[in-house]
């Protein structure tokens, strides 16, 4: 074998040293590599081929990651058949490369990975969106911190109609967000550590991430949930754009714009206006309840026992507003499950109800009237049931009589001791998994500034309330005992790992 490949297949080393000396001893090979390549770019250049067919990227993912760096920004790959040639090695090495070995490496990875979905176009959109789902997943597999690579893929995915391949990577749910001075005494390839321990600005595994880039984010993920009809995570995106804390009390147009979907959504999800979080905050309360108003009216109507009024509502905002804020598919959608849901609130009311009395209860908003026949109710009615939103089952008297709809009970919810010890073990498991998010985020907040000045505020005012109530109480205290300093030690009170 070529001395030059056994430099490039000397790392990793054998199992059984620790973190430490792993981590040193990949910033050794890196270096090594380094001066390799220097001394032999025609050498990489003309061999590339054979070179990475000895390299296997599952296991020398250090040396190949750095090979590819070198290509893509080498002169002489610039032909198209380098590019597909560079976007084969890519893909083989998104898909198998060791996660260990990437976290020594942040900015190579980083690098390597932009050119995957950057508009230099060595892959196809969807090609690009299944490798760097892929990717950002082999490297955090519980997905639970939001990068800069996410962001800009959200936005390649939803763009290139390409949603169905990026749902693995945001469906899944966001806990933390990178943060500047997240690094660590322990080393970057301890696999113990939680994802914000490794996964930062200072690793360059990503970029910073600024307030607008988040609510984009979640914005974008609400649209690529829509396009899927993935109401109740679409949902959930709206609602965090809409109780996103803003450092000046504002409230941004991407809000306002994400508020006025969140409504539409949720009618189409639980059939009744949504009702803002209790963590919504004041000043986005007073833009939502202006700004968002008809939306609000059109929601209010919903409830109406007529089409009528939600159908004027409609035209309302239809020539005000929804063409410019590209609502108008969601807000018919609406319109169409007005009947939908008149349907499936008749069992707060029946045990069951013949077709005709449904056809004469309920009608379309499309039409402002009630179905034309029996056989389009009937035949709403079931396909509602073939979609699971309703349960319930079509009747059929052998006499001939009127066909009605049976509503049927919800799943039986007794478990047997096997099941019930089965689901305690589930549950168990759950929290468990909690308790390393819990002290990575104890750790982080400890040493937020913002949190440290939100939480001492929150004393400072409790403990104001309190000396309120005591003095109408009648109760005699000394003022000092209840007196916080506002220069007191800002850590205390809090956690501390």
């Amino acid at each position: 074998m070529d001395a030059r490949l056994t430099v490039l297949t000397a790392f990793p080393p054998a199992a059984g040293i620790d973190n430490e000396e792993y981590y040193k001893e990949s910033q050794q090979h890196t270096k090594r590599v380094r001066e390799l390549i220097r001394d032999n770019a025609q050498w990489i250049r003309e061999s590339a081929d054979d070179i990475l067919k000895h390299v296997n990227p599952a296991v020398y993912s250090l040396s190949y990651l750095m090979i590819l760096e070198y290509l893509l920004e080498s002169a002489g790959w610039t032909s198209q058949q380098a590019h597909e040639s560079l976007a084969s090695y890519m893909t083989e090495f998104f898909l198998q490369f060791d996660a260990r070995q990437i976290r020594c490496k942040g900015s190579t990875w980083s690098v390597v990975l932009k050119e995957a979905y950057n508009e230099r176009g060595l892959f196809p959109a969807s090609i690009a969106v299944e490798v760097v789902t892929a990717a950002l997943l082999r490297l955090d597999p519980s997905g639970s911190i939001l990068t800069s690579h996410h962001c800009n893929l959200v936005e390649l995915a939803y763009s290139t109609g390409n949603v169905g391949a990026i749902l693995p990577l945001i469906e899944k749910p966001i806990i933390y967000m990178p943060a500047k001075g997240m690094s660590t005494s322990q080393p970057l390839c301890d696999m113990s550590l939680p994802p914000p321990a490794y996964i930062h600005p200072d690793s360059q595994l990503t970029d910073a991430l600024t307030s607008s880039a988040v609510l984009q984010y979640d914005f974008l993920c609400g649209l690529c949930f829509i396009e899927r009809r993935m109401w109740q995570q679409a949902y959930d995106a709206f609602e965090r754009c809409v109780t996103y804390p803003t450092r000046d009390g504002g409230c941004s147009k991407v809000m306002t714009e994400a508020y006025n979907k969140w409504i539409l959504v949720g009618l189409l999800l639980t059939g009744k206006p949504p009702t803002l979080p209790e963590t919504t905050s004041q000043a986005a309360k007073k833009i939502f309840a202006t700004q968002g108003k008809p939306y609000k009216l059109f929601a209010q109507a919903f409830k109406s026992d007529t089409a009528g009024d939600l159908v004027r509502e409609f035209e309302v905002i239809n020539s005000e507003l929804l063409p410019n804020e590209g609502n108008v598919e969601l807000a018919k959608l609406v319109l169409a499950h007005y009947q939908r849901w008149q349907i499936i609130n008749l069992r707060n009311v029946y045990t069951n109800i013949s077709l005709d009395k449904i056809r004469e209860r309920t009608q379309s908003a499309e039409t402002g009237a009630p179905l034309p026949t029996v056989e389009a109710v009937d035949q709403l009615v079931q396909s509602m049931i073939a979609d699971g939103s309703l349960q319930g089952a079509i009747e059929r008297p052998a006499d001939g009589s009127p066909a009605y709809l049976t509503f049927l009970s919800a799943p039986a919810q007794g478990m047997s001791e096997v099941e019930f010890s089965a689901k305690v073990n589930k549950v168990a498991q759950g929290i468990k998994a909690l308790e390393p998010i819990i002290e990575a985020t104890n750790k982080r907040l400890a040493s937020n500034r913002e949190y440290i000045s939100h939480t001492v505020k929150r004393q400072v005012d409790a403990a104001r309330e309190h000396k309120l109530g005591l003095q109408s109480a009648g109760g005699g205290f000394e003022e000092s005992s209840f007196h916080i300093e506002e220069e007191e030690d800002l850590m205390s009170g809090l956690p501390t790992h």
